[in-house]
């Protein structure tokens, strides 16, 4: 039996506000996955191809010409 038609029958059991709290429980897991899809399309546009595979790790050392971190 698919998780679908394990949800569907444990729906018969829920009282009515059980079913509205699932309810909202759905719909904001599926509007929050909306924004996040809509973050990560924004940041892909975004993003600047630099050549330097070390950026984040040594940002100082390309912002301010400090020797690089060696860790």
């Amino acid at each position: 039996m698919s998780i679908k038609e394990l949800i569907k029958q444990e729906l018969d059991y829920l009282s009515e506000e059980d079913l509205q709290e699932f309810y909202q429980f759905l719909k904001s897991r599926s509007q929050r996955e909306i924004k996040n899809d809509e973050l990560g399309d924004l940041l892909e546009k975004c993003k600047v191809s630099t050549g330097i595979t070390d950026l984040a790790e040594q940002h100082d050392h390309y912002l301010y010409g400090i020797p690089k971190q060696t860790n």
